[in-house]
């Protein structure tokens, strides 16, 4: 079994994947180790956000009285275009994300809740020029036993 975060993130890709123009094989994945094809844009990268994740003690956490750890997890999800009105073709993703994301805001009681903090998207400062890519981040807040990691706690 592997730490309860990876668990969250499998289950945003899953549910990200579930949309269909984005079902694809390598549409949606969890970092990439290189440039994305042409012909698979859009596609999206969900990722760590550029922020640690912030932890906290909570005693009394586990069925045993076992402490716990309260987390919350920055989690981007990086919209990569292909559009000609890329700032368009950005907010008809973010609608489909934010309408997916928002269908269950626990993911099954995995967490505590998902909930969108921003968005951007980018451009080239100097010339304005689009960068053909955005993000959504997203603040994950979930519970874990501080010495099994792979449980979500009470």
């Amino acid at each position: 079994m592997a730490h309860l975060r990876s668990q969250i993130f499998a289950a945003v890709i899953a549910r990200l994947a579930a949309i269909p123009e984005f079902s694809a094989a390598d549409k949606v994945k969890r970092g990439r180790k290189g440039a994305i094809p042409q012909e698979k844009l859009p596609a999206l990268t969900v990722t760590w956000a550029d922020r640690s994740e912030i932890v906290t003690v909570r005693p009394s956490s586990g069925p045993a009285g076992e402490d716990g750890y309260d987390r919350f997890l920055p989690l981007s999800i990086i919209v990569h275009l292909r559009d000609d009105e890329p700032e368009e073709e950005f907010d008809r993703i973010c609608t489909l994300i934010e309408a997916s994301m928002a269908s269950d805001i626990t993911f099954g009681g995995l967490v505590i809740e998902a909930l969108l903090q921003t968005q951007q998207y980018f451009v080239n400062p100097q010339t304005g020029i689009s960068l053909l890519a955005g993000s959504l981040s997203y603040q994950i807040a979930y519970k874990t036993l501080a010495a099994n990691p792979e449980l979500a706690a009470l």
